[in-house]
């Protein structure tokens, strides 16, 4: 009789926590999806599918670590079977109820932001995703597909996860991440999100606005056209007034007619100082209006805790190695991209219960770490002490590689000689 390998049943005994066995066919029966019993069902695929990007192996190497007697192919069948919507629920089962570890001024604090990635040069994905005109090389690039998600600011859950062709542009899909955040909510987010729809359809979710406002949206002075300022507030913190211009292309004639003819939205302006240059300035701009219960430093500084998001998207992306799916059709690298949010979000959950354990903010505990003991612990072992990483404060990196890459310029000179102090901002 077969055995199942110590690192199956690792990943088996997290999972379960979440979603069972019993669960995963359930849901498969709630989707109409039929199977016959056999050694790869539902729930053992999913398992096998997640111990393949957890170890980073092949399915012809799988049957090493699962123990089972199993052939690549079979599993490469058996997941092609699994249906779409069963990733997409078990990734809102492991994520859990809709909270947020984040908390401020009574405010549960969520990021939007958007990562790219690399599939294989097929027909199919190139059509469905399109390629990027920036890529280099006489072979025309590789389809480059995006992923827009929504994330919890301090446990790092994904929320929500949108598959985007590389034309598309993020601010037209972000009304639908917002119906996964709760009332008193917060969302940040960079200068593409920005825009009078997405601003208003926020404020009618009942979810709050802190994003960083594109130049050609500033009001300067008294402003012009559309946007006008209201009331003055404080030093470099203003009252303006958005009215509604064009419809949206994206947005129905009708859903454009119900959002309010104009908005009055927050203006805070505030610099980036680095020593030996000069001073840059920013803005941003929200709904939250009352300049005494939300002051406009505390604000800044919030907004300043959204670059967190890059780091979330380094492990999805280069720890758990999801910048180059292997699946070559969309259904393949849709049901792939699932699987690594799930994988990840499946982490992050043990290394939340590891920061109550040992008493720490959970972005500080080593994502490598965590998925290292995840892949080689023993079924049933306590958690151990994670490492913690330190706080600091570097200068910033210069955006080169040695040796060089096709996406990045060469490092010519020493790093030494190309970074930059760090920077603060300043109202």
């Amino acid at each position: 009789m077969a055995t199942i390998g110590v690192a199956l049943r690792s990943v088996k005994e997290q999972l379960d926590q979440y979603v069972d066995t019993r669960q995963i066919e359930q849901v498969c029966r709630d989707l109409g999806h039929r199977w016959r019993e056999r050694v790869l069902g539902p729930a053992t695929t999913v398992h096998l599918f997640l111990l393949q990007l957890l170890a980073g192996v092949a399915l012809d190497k799988l049957r090493h670590l699962c123990k089972l007697p199993v052939t690549g192919e079979a599993i490469r069948v058996a997941k092609r079977r699994l249906p779409l919507k069963l990733l997409s629920e078990l990734v809102d089962r492991v994520r859990g109820p809709h909270e947020s570890s984040s908390q401020w001024n009574g405010l549960q604090v969520f990021i939007a932001d958007a990562l790219s990635f690399w599939t294989e040069d097929t027909p199919q994905l190139s059509k469905k995703y399109g390629k990027g005109k920036n890529q280099r090389g006489t072979s025309g690039g590789r389809p480059l597909p995006k992923l827009l998600a929504t994330l919890d600011l301090n446990g790092g859950l994904i929320q929500k996860v949108l598959t985007l062709p590389w034309s598309r542009n993020e601010r037209t899909c972000l009304h639908r991440m917002l119906k996964v955040l709760p009332p008193l909510s917060i969302l940040l987010g960079d200068r593409g999100l920005v825009g009078f729809a997405q601003v208003a359809l926020m404020a009618a979710a009942g979810v709050q606005a802190c994003l960083h406002l594109p130049r050609w949206l500033v009001v300067h002075g008294r402003g012009k056209g559309n946007h006008r300022r209201h009331k003055r507030l404080g030093r470099q913190d203003v009252l303006v007034r958005w009215r509604r211009d064009r419809r949206c292309a994206w947005m129905s004639k009708k859903r454009w007619n119900q959002l309010p003819q104009e908005l009055v939205l927050r203006q805070v302006a505030f610099r980036i100082l680095r020593p030996g240059y000069r001073p840059q300035w920013a803005w941003i701009v929200t709904t939250l209006t009352d300049h005494r219960k939300y002051p406009a430093r505390q604000l800044v500084e919030l907004y300043a805790k959204r670059w967190q998001v890059e780091v979330y998207f380094r492990d999805l992306k280069c720890t758990l190695k999801m910048g180059r799916p292997r699946a070559k059709d969309v259904a393949g690298v849709r049901k792939e991209v699932l699987a690594f949010v799930l994988l990840y979000n499946l982490v992050r959950q043990v290394m939340l219960r590891a920061a109550r354990r040992q008493q720490v903010e959970p972005q500080r505990l080593s994502f490598s770490d965590v998925t290292t003991w995840l892949l080689w612990s023993a079924p049933g072992e306590a958690l151990p002490d994670f490492t913690v990483n330190a706080r600091r404060a570097r200068p910033t990196q210069p955006r080169a590689v040695k040796p060089a890459r096709r996406r990045w310029p060469p490092m010519r000179q020493s790093r030494a000689s190309l970074c930059k102090p760090r920077c603060h901002a300043k109202l």
